[in-house]
């Protein structure tokens, strides 16, 4: 089909989330179910648009840029692989949304752990315990002093427990980011019961961090060979 040459073209597909692949020049871009193309020359452009990373529907183009006005051109589908797409469609949705579900429940549980620190609680399934040599909170920000004194330990997260104080000669803004910053680990940073601190002033820091298969695996004595505990 014909496009223009120099202008930007619109084409709208059927799909939810087109993803288009081309080896083409010409530049494509895409916005909800909207497809741009723009090209500087006339050599044709060959493209496929697939619903999201589904290669089970494609629609093959060849865009034959010409001197003429910009265009927008609908695509459809026949009835059969229309069918085939709502179907795909509908499964990525409720996949997204059972992501979505779970992730509003991950953050929950983790604002759930630091309102029991706050509260001087030990969260149910932690046990505390005094931090090893190499276990330190790490904030990447001037003029705070950073002393970790305390290790909840959880089947697959620790949390780290320190005092964050105002080392400087001025008041401060405590910025929770700044110990996010330098390890993958990080899952979630609060401060408690501030973040503003005056000179000299401390504040509790928690930081959750996710644990390795290997470190939140321990080992079971056997009884065969003696072991009690």
């Amino acid at each position: 089909m014909p496009i223009a040459v120099g202008h930007l073209n619109r084409l709208v597909t059927p799909f939810d989330n087109p993803v288009v692949t081309t080896t083409s020049q010409a530049t494509t871009s895409t916005k909800g179910k909207i497809v741009y193309v723009a090209t500087a020359d006339e050599t044709p452009v060959t493209l496929y648009i697939t619903p999201g990373d589904n290669q089970d529907i494609a629609l093959s183009l060849t865009l034959i840029p010409k001197r003429i006005p910009a265009r927008e051109i609908h695509l459809s589908l026949d009835k059969d692989s229309y069918k085939v797409l709502t179907k795909l469609q509908q499964q990525s949705a409720a996949s997204g949304s059972k992501a979505s579900d779970q992730e509003q429940a991950y953050i929950t549980q983790l604002k759930k752990l630091f309102r029991d620190l706050g509260l001087q609680k030990t969260p149910a399934g932690y046990s505390l315990r005094e931090p090893s040599k190499s276990e330190h909170i790490h904030c990447l920000q001037d003029k705070v002093q950073i002393r970790t004194g305390q290790v909840l330990e959880g089947q697959d997260m620790l949390i780290l427990v320190g005092l964050a104080r105002n080392a400087g000669s001025d008041p401060l803004e405590f910025d929770e980011r700044a110990c996010a910053t330098n390890k993958d680990d990080v899952l979630a940073v609060a401060a408690w019961p501030k973040v503003v601190l005056g000179l000299n002033e401390s504040t509790e820091l928690y930081v959750a961090l996710r644990r390795t298969p290997e470190t939140a695996t321990t080992l079971r004595p056997s009884l065969l060979t003696g072991g009690q505990r």
